[in-house]
């Protein structure tokens, strides 16, 4: 991955001239303002604290070659993929930054690795694809001495049960590899968040993340059966069985953890036949609250398909600002306005599974969505979607590049209070950059759905303010976090806690959940070297 963001060198930009045109005139970019973007050489990094005993027992832990401390490695895992994350890699300042990043190759190397911290007083930051967006993989010392980056990538086994369609992965294996692997015994995992192309296991069963399809497949909470946490307590466990009444479920503590309590190494994961048909279409509604309804409805009939994003007025105009205007765009246009539509909120809907059962299910969703007010357009927009379905992260890189500050949050409430939550988050975030003089441009879509409810995921664009883009986005987070709070939504649906959201969390899980947390982290993390200030307040 590129050091300062998202994906390779050679990935072409995904932001069009048409549209970065139509943005300056929306947000009011200067011609020609560009955002701060360093070479990897002018970087400043801190030196290393790694002393010379703990680099010796990290060394003997996991082996020669497995310990590295130089500049590049260390800049390199030294920040997620937030907005805050990029800014301060973009303008070169790499502190904090790791004083090594050290990789085991099994269990055994990172037991010892884990006992050489606690011995020596090193924090630990578990570090899989690097893709958390919440300041999860920061490398904070907290009380220690210093600090590594555990990089996972070793640990990437992968073993089949295709009698019970389960799969063991190691935590360092990334979703594409997993998919490739899974694909030669004939499942899938089903799980394609918007990070597929460098997540892994570890860092999704560490987030309680969910993918595209997680309406039809599940989150990946629902889809772990097994999974191991190296603690530096000793090992938790809880065994893969198809369902146990033996106490509460202590796979719930592992799933989420973020790796304050210790390292996911692996996990057990249910998997299902790969789908013989993968089928995405568009359909537009007069407005976001029908086409809200219209999910509801099909959530509650047992017609949900596997696949629903609906976007509001503001998203579907971007997106097909992004299309460009085209023959196909413009008798698209003419089609609806023929049916009483102009603007409208386009969803995207998708089935997958068998060919006779994507059959039935699709007619089925279709028939509740028309009833509801629907406007079928057919395969293309779904074609279009799916080929699209990775690129936001390329495209913030752009956007970056071209002076304007873009950031997404996402949230969850049940279906009597999902408008309310939309139009006071909104609000919130509006009312916040326009106070800073840089009114932004805030979209949402519907990603998620449940039988009592659904997920927000808003993004949000403004012009920049040179020197101060991170205080501008700090009011932005604060607005849109006190309004989820004030509603009684969720904090993150799937982005997890990491650093970002800390403050946060004891409006949901209250103060004796708290500590009934920091009673697991002390038996299990008595030294206090996993992963300091995620997850729990101070």
């Amino acid at each position: 991955m590129r050091w300062w963001g998202w994906g390779e060198e050679s990935h072409p930009p995904a932001l069009p001239p048409h549209a970065l045109d139509r943005l300056r005139h929306e947000l009011g970019l200067a011609p020609g303002a560009r955002g701060e973007r360093v070479d990897l050489d002018a970087v400043r990094l801190p030196d290393s604290a790694l002393g010379e005993g703990a680099r010796a027992a990290l060394d003997r832990a996991a082996g020669a070659g497995w310990v590295r401390d130089d500049r590049e490695s260390r800049i390199r895992h030294a920040a997620g993929r937030g907005l805050p994350d990029l800014l301060r890699l973009r303008r070169g300042e790499a502190d904090p930054a790791p004083d090594a990043v050290v990789s085991p190759g099994g269990d055994a190397e990172l037991r010892a690795v884990l006992e050489a911290c606690a011995e020596h007083r090193v924090a630990v930051v578990p570090f899989g694809g690097g893709t958390s967006v919440v300041g999860g993989v920061e490398p904070l010392r907290g009380g220690c001495e210093a600090v590594i980056a555990l990089d996972l990538a070793r640990l990437d086994k992968v073993d089949v049960d295709g009698r019970s369609l389960l799969a063991t992965a190691g935590a360092g294996v990334r979703l594409p590899e997993l998919e490739a692997r899974l694909a030669h015994a004939g499942v899938t995992l089903g799980h394609f968040p918007q990070s597929f192309e460098y997540a892994t296991v570890g860092g999704c069963v560490a987030t309680r993340s969910a993918g595209q399809a997680s309406t039809g497949y599940g989150r990946i909470d629902e889809l772990v059966r097994g999974v191991r946490l190296a603690a530096p307590a000793g090992d938790l466990a809880p065994p893969a069985l198809p369902a146990s009444a033996a106490g509460p479920d202590l796979r719930e503590l592992v799933v989420g953890s973020e790796g304050a309590l210790g390292v996911i190494s692996e996990a057990t994961l249910t998997v299902r036949p790969a789908p013989a048909v993968r089928r995405y279409e568009g359909v537009v509604f007069a407005s976001f609250a029908e086409g809200a309804e219209a999910l509801r409805a099909c959530a509650q009939r047992d017609a949900a398909p596997d696949v629903a994003r609906l976007s509001d007025e503001d998203e579907t105009r971007l997106t097909l600002t992004l299309a460009g205007e085209s023959r196909a765009t413009r008798a698209m246009g003419l089609y609806l306005r023929a049916r009483g539509i102009r603007g409208g909120c386009l969803a995207i809907v998708g089935w997958e599974g068998a060919g006779h059962h994507v059959r039935r299910r699709r007619a089925r969703s279709l028939a509740v969505l028309r009833h509801a007010g629907a406007v079928p357009l057919g395969a293309a927009p779904g074609r279009a979607w799916a080929r699209a379905r990775f690129e936001g992260p390329y495209l913030r890189d752009d956007l970056l590049d071209h002076g304007v500050l873009v950031e997404t949050l996402e949230t969850a409430h049940r279906w009597s209070r999902l408008d309310d939550l939309y139009r006071n988050v909104a609000g919130a975030l509006r009312a916040a950059l326009r106070a800073r003089a840089t009114p932004p441009l805030v979209l949402c879509h519907i990603s998620h759905l449940y039988e009592t409810g659904a997920s927000l995921y808003f993004t949000f664009l403004a012009r920049a303010q040179p020197g101060a883009e991170l205080e501008q986005w700090r009011a932005a987070k604060e607005a849109a976090s006190e309004a989820i709070v004030a509603a009684g939504a969720t904090i993150t649906h799937h982005h997890a806690i990491g650093r970002d959201h800390v403050r946060w969390l004891g409006a949901e899980a209250g103060e004796l959940g708290l500590e009934a947390l920091r009673a697991a982290k002390e038996r299990l993390d008595p030294a206090g070297i996993m992963n300091p200030g995620k997850l729990l307040p101070g």
